[in-house]
């Protein structure tokens, strides 16, 4: 998954900056959320996913949380289930669970991941609009594929230095 999302800086004033634990499930919930429909088929049966849903199970959800902590923080996925049902009493996510998997939706989606929202500038006094369009860069990134022929175990290390080299290499071909 690569792209990009708006974080407001109104969530300063929310109580779950106030707890890391709680603001690293939200991020979660907003970097797994989909840009644009899409269609899973889950045991013979095809999901439909709107901007700003994305489907999770519990154990999917701990899998995804935990990745790359240390066991000083992993959370459990029944813990975890119930921050989630908590971000769904405060308003934030809403939750349609079946006996196999759940399908959550981010509130407000839209209103804060578009690209049209205006902005205002004082010196001028006319609204301009934001032209950059998260939703190209996101689909523009999903075609790029990355072919790595070594081991599942290679450092991120290895793939920061090959990225650097395919980089400097493009900007080599574009200075000539």
């Amino acid at each position: 998954m690569q792209g990009y999302i708006k974080l407001y800086r109104e969530i300063l004033q929310s109580p779950i900056w106030q707890d890391p634990t709680k603001l690293r499930l939200w991020l979660l919930c907003l970097m797994k959320a989909n840009h644009k429909q899409a269609e899973l088929l889950i045991e013979n049966q095809v999901i439909s996913l709107s901007p700003g849903q994305f489907l999770t199970g519990r154990l999917s959800l701990e899998a995804e949380y935990n990745r790359n902590t240390t066991k000083k923080y992993f959370v459990s996925g029944k813990t975890l289930w119930r921050w989630l049902k908590l971000l769904e009493s405060k308003g934030s996510v809403s939750i349609k669970s079946t006996n196999k998997y759940s399908i959550v939706t981010i509130v407000n989606w839209d209103k804060y991941q578009r690209s049209d929202q205006p902005l205002s500038s004082n010196s001028s006094g006319i609204n301009q609009q934001l032209t950059t369009n998260n939703n190209e860069k996101n689909e523009k990134n999903d075609k790029k594929i990355y072919h790595y022929h070594t081991s599942k175990k290679q450092s991120n290390l290895s793939i920061l230095d090959s990225l650097l080299n395919q980089n400097s290499i493009e900007k080599e071909t574009q200075n000539d």
